[in-house]
């Protein structure tokens, strides 16, 4: 009876299968089974298939090979009394030809058994020792002919045994397609595949990629199957990890989703993992210089990667200079700049390089200059002069008012005139007397003396006829007047007939002057000199004019008339 149990046990084996290798994966120790021999029964022509059971009290496997008997009753009660499971298996229909067959399975945390069967003999009995140190399970079937096909067990021993072996028997033909042993390695394999690592695995709050429980290692941009499990995307790993925010590769930083860990697709400002906000493109790259964003411009420093948090006049990317305010955001209009205030292009962004009257961002009207600037005081303007308030830089209108030495008003549309015939002739040289000391050296507040001592305040025949000031012999542009000049010698002033310059107006003439000035190597030491006495001293001393009291002349018109002012307003 007790063996019969035994295989009753079996019978219902398929229920507790997974907790018995469990429980032999647990094993820590050696456990053999000593005085315990079982005899198996085997034919002259067969092999009998070995299977293998295990215990969940002794932790110890029992393998009992046989094709004609079945254990006996004492047999039966030495296994029941060490709590082993006893599992007999034939020689089925399904069994396979001679070949020596070896399963390994190897786990992690598995402790396997191996065990040797040799059977010599029809009456020979086999020794079973199972060690469970050992790290791999092998089942090894000996034979030297086929076995051929088994459908039952035969009872021979007692009529106990008989009804137990017709028990087993209906166990067995349940599975005769697949034995024991191969269902124990499937299972065992089952345990060692599960436990190894492969493809993404969350971990340590971030996902690793395994291949057979290993990472490459170090950084890659790889193909790899996609970590929400559909498809295939690009990730940049390091050392198996996939890296997110912003990474430096092959030169240029990326920024990689934290959620999805892809490279980002389109443009955006985000924020990195150290807190920092970048400018991204939709090629996943962190931008830098001048980017457009939401209907405005930002510049991005190119070291940095920052947006601008400080006023600058800063080069884009493609070598034009934009003026950047202290949000990052490109300014156009009216901006004030180291003291000044310039003007740019609401639509290039660009300094304006071009004298215009333009209308600032606030809607109030400026006079800018070509070097961008906005301009103040005295401003010529198509052909007029219009005055700009120094303090509001706008333009003045309905008033009168002096300024450098001459009595000005200006009409309702902003453009000026002189009150007296001295300020209306001063007016018409201003502008030119500025240009000459900007293109050649000649101080502004000189070249004016001289026009008003030379031309009689422009009213010589010289200025009317020919609007030269300053009695310039020769031609300009191949035009010239023949007039009858004096002249000063030994004998005191004579009068001679000569040619002389012919401008279009007084301001080609006073410009000339400066050439002349500046074109003739005798003149060169007073070119770019800033006291006027100085200038006066050396036109007198290199043979400018005859009279020798030219000088002191000179100097008395300028001061008379405040015209060293406009050396101050040349910048001098």
């Amino acid at each position: 009876m007790e063996s019969k149990k035994h295989y009753k046990l079996y019978k219902s084996g398929k229920q507790w299968k997974t907790l018995a290798i469990t429980a032999a994966v647990a094993v820590a120790g050696v456990v053999s089974l000593n005085n315990v021999t079982v005899n198996a029964d085997v034919t002259s022509s067969a092999v009998a298939t070995v299977a293998v059971a295990q215990t969940s009290s002794a932790s110890s496997v029992v393998l009992e090979s046989s094709t004609s008997a079945v254990a006996t009753s004492s047999t039966s009660e030495a296994s029941a009394a060490a709590s082993s499971a006893v599992v007999s298996s034939s020689a089925s229909s399904s069994v396979t030809s001679a070949t020596s067959s070896v399963v390994d399975a190897a786990s992690a945390s598995t402790v396997a058994s191996s065990a040797d069967t040799a059977a010599t003999s029809a009456t020979s009995s086999s020794e079973v020792r199972v060690t469970s140190a050992s790290s791999e399970a092998r089942t090894v079937s000996n034979s030297s002919s086929v076995a051929t096909s088994t459908t039952s067990l035969t009872s021979q021993s007692t009529e106990s045994a008989t009804s137990d072996s017709a028990d087993s028997s209906a166990t067995l033909t349940q599975d005769s397609s697949v034995t024991s042993a191969e269902v124990v390695t499937r299972e065992v394999a089952a345990v060692a595949t599960s436990s190894t690592k492969n493809g993404w695995v969350s971990e340590n709050g971030t996902y690793t990629y395994y291949t057979n429980g290993e990472v490459a290692s170090g950084e890659n941009y790889s193909y790899l199957p996609s970590i929400s499990g559909t498809g295939y995307n690009w990730y940049l790993v390091k050392d198996g990890v996939a890296l997110s925010g912003v990474q430096k590769w092959y030169g240029s930083y990326y920024y990689f989703e934290p959620t999805t860990y892809l490279k980002l697709d389109h443009q955006d400002y985000v924020k990195s993992q150290w807190g920092l906000w970048y400018m991204v493109g939709s090629d996943g790259i962190v931008q830098s210089g001048v980017q457009k964003w939401y209907g405005k411009y930002y510049y991005f420093d190119p070291v940095t990667y920052l947006k601008l948090d400080h006023q600058d006049y800063v080069k884009s990317q493609w070598g034009d200079w934009y003026m950047v305010g202290s949000d990052g955001i490109v300014q156009s209009g009216v901006q004030k700049w180291y003291g000044k205030y310039y003007y740019f292009d609401p639509v290039t962004y660009l300094k304006l390089d071009h004298q215009d009257y333009v209308k600032s961002q606030w809607g109030d009207w400026y006079m800018v200059g070509s070097d961008g600037i906005v301009q103040s005081g005295l401003v010529q303007w198509y052909g007029h002069y219009y005055y700009f308030n120094p303090v509001t830089y706008l333009k003045a209108t309905n008033t009168t008012f002096s300024y450098n030495g001459m009595s000005l008003t200006a009409d309702n549309t902003g453009i000026i005139t002189g009150t007296t015939t001295s300020s209306q002739f001063l007016l018409k040289i201003y502008q030119a007397t500025l240009d000459g000391w900007k293109e050649y050296g000649v101080l502004p507040s000189v070249t004016a003396a001289q026009a008003i001592l030379e031309s009689g305040w422009g009213q010589s025949a010289l200025a009317t006829e020919a609007n030269n000031l300053f009695g310039i012999k020769g031609s300009y542009n191949g035009q010239y007047v023949i007039m009858s000049t004096a002249e000063y010698g030994s004998g005191g002033y004579y009068y001679v007939n000569a040619e002389f310059r012919k401008y279009p107006s007084f301001y080609e003439s006073v410009v000339d002057h400066g050439y002349f000035l500046y074109s003739n190597s005798r003149y060169s030491n007073l070119l770019h000199q800033t006291g006027y006495a100085t200038v006066t001293s050396l036109l007198q001393s290199d043979g400018y004019a005859t009279s020798p009291t030219y000088a002191s002349s000179l100097n008395n018109v300028i001061t008379t008339y405040g015209l060293q002012s406009w050396d101050t307003e040349a910048g001098v």
